[in-house]
């Protein structure tokens, strides 16, 4: 006869078994999340990521305490695009917000889309709402740009940021304090102090190294005295305002060291967007370098690597390894899931439709479940409309002017020198191919022929800014729609043959 006291308790044993092995794999949540987000930050200027003309002890004791990714990409090549995608989780193409606010105007050969939308949806539902809504205290201090007001007000409180500490101009100079960075930091400082007791999400959003390029005289002369740097870096008033924000990197981490919290406590780095190359100098009325973003081709505004390459490292104590890195392909569209991964909490993917959660990688995984990154630009800035995809190894630009197309394959290439089009047809045919189902299933805008085009007349490119959007005010208003089905095919998933 069957013993039902052995079977159940047999059965309470193994299912103890299964917990123990399945706690054991999964890896331990953080208490707390601190996200700090540097403007404008290229891919080789930090100690950790090739410069040897910039210093950045702090940032590089991070990346030596954590994981850092050396193909980490901003979603965009300018800003506003890119930190609407970080918080949704979706691409700036299915957002309908393709330019820095307010964009720019002049008539080229292409009209721009001329509905895309000039601010972040209060509908979307934000990483920070994400965190409020589960009783996390959420915080916000410095640059916003994902709506008319660049900063100096309390936007981030419709998007789910309780807390916001509201950033002052960054155009006008204040000696002080350059760009309010001692602001901002003592602003998250007290935050964390007030709060360290209960569980938070804190953002610290500078404006470095954002033009206008200035700091004080004594920590600029430092690097006047520094030869320069063996891929070109070498603008001394760029390297002291990176030594400023690395400064304020360091300040935050020892508050969290202070108040006991940092075993306990997930730290994310990351750059809204590649390195500025070129800067206008008003005293000399030249263009001159900010920074280098060499070998890597192109900068800010472009979608070459030196524009969308970035520096990304996350400190996730108890998982990630110290001074591990990754080289699997990661977008800005990821970091909203992976921000739940870290904090221990559901997944939205009704929401964060383009995002994958990292934590795989910061597991020590070696690949994602997609094979495809895309990125898209209908608006005329340093170049012409373009837009691209990298799939494994490949890259795909295509110029929507002409319909030029451009095809690297950066494992041998890096730099994107050698345009391979007509060498593989197939597989640029194939890769454009792709771009355009993309585009299409995300409801992308396009620039358009402009039939009042003028190729004889000049015009500058650096002209006034954009109109503002007539729906900013009264959002529920705007019949504007986009595509939002979770369940649409987008090319996530897609593969072309072999990879490499």
């Amino acid at each position: 006869m069957i013993n039902k006291k052995w079977i159940m308790t047999g059965g309470l044993a193994l299912a103890a078994i299964v917990a123990l092995r399945v706690q054991a794999t999964e890896p331990p949540s953080v208490r707390n999340v601190v996200f700090i987000l540097a403007d404008d930050l290229g891919i080789r200027d930090l100690g950790c990521y090739g410069s040897d003309y910039y210093e950045t002890p702090n940032l590089d004791q991070l990346a030596a305490e954590g994981m850092r990714f050396t193909e980490a990409y901003s979603a965009h090549p300018v800003c506003s695009p890119t930190r609407a995608s970080l918080l949704t989780g979706r691409y700036p193409a299915r957002l309908h917000l393709t330019a820095f606010i307010p964009g720019e105007e002049y008539p080229k050969a292409k009209l721009r889309p001329p509905d895309w939308i000039k601010y972040l949806r209060n509908s979307e539902v934000t990483y920070a709402e994400a965190f409020r809504d589960t009783g996390v205290a959420t915080f916000h201090v410095g640059k916003w740009h994902v709506d008319s007001e660049y900063s100096g007000d309390k936007s981030p409180q419709r998007q789910g940021f309780e807390t916001v500490h509201a950033g002052g101009s960054p155009w006008q100079e204040n000696l002080k304090d350059p760009h309010h960075l001692k602001e901002y930091t003592e602003a998250i400082e007290t935050f964390m102090e007030e709060r360290a007791a209960d569980r938070f999400f804190a953002v610290l959003s500078m404006d470095q190294v954002h033009v206008p390029l200035y700091e004080q005289e004594e920590l600029i002369e430092k690097y006047r005295k520094k030869a320069p740097g063996a891929n070109g870096q070498n603008n001394p008033v760029y390297a002291a305002m990176i030594e400023r924000m690395d400064w304020s990197v360091g300040r935050v981490l020892a508050k969290l060291k202070e108040l006991g919290l940092e075993e306990n406590m997930a730290v994310v780095f990351f750059s809204d967007n590649g390195g500025l190359s070129n800067v206008y100098d008003e005293k000399t009325k030249k263009s001159i370098i900010a920074t280098s973003n060499l070998p890597y081709r192109g900068g800010k505004s472009q979608i070459y690597e030196g524009g969308i390459r970035v520096p990304f490292m996350i400190r996730w104590p108890g998982v990630t390894k110290p001074g591990s890195t990754c080289n699997v392909p990661v977008i800005s569209t990821d970091l909203y899931p992976t921000f739940l991964s870290l904090a221990g909490l559901p997944l939205r993917s009704e929401q964060h439709l383009d995002g994958l959660s990292l934590a795989p990688l910061l597991r020590g995984g070696t690949h994602l479940n997609r094979n495809c990154l895309y990125w898209h630009y209908p608006q005329y800035q340093t170049l012409p409309p373009h837009g691209a995809v990298r799939s494994g190894d490949w890259k795909l630009i295509e110029h929507y002017e002409d319909g030029a197309l451009e095809l690297y394959n950066l494992a041998d290439d890096p730099g994107e020198k050698t345009n391979r089009v007509a060498i593989y047809p197939e597989r640029a045919g194939q890769l454009s191919q792709q771009l355009h189902k993309h585009l299409e299933t995300l409801g992308a805008q396009m620039p358009t022929p402009n039939p009042d085009y003028n190729p004889s007349v000049f015009w500058r490119t650096d002209s006034t800014h954009g109109k503002r959007d007539p729906y900013e005010a009264k959002q529920d208003q705007d019949p504007r729609r986009y595509v939002t089905d979770p369940n649409l095919d987008y090319g996530a998933t897609w593969t072309l043959g072999t990879q490499r």
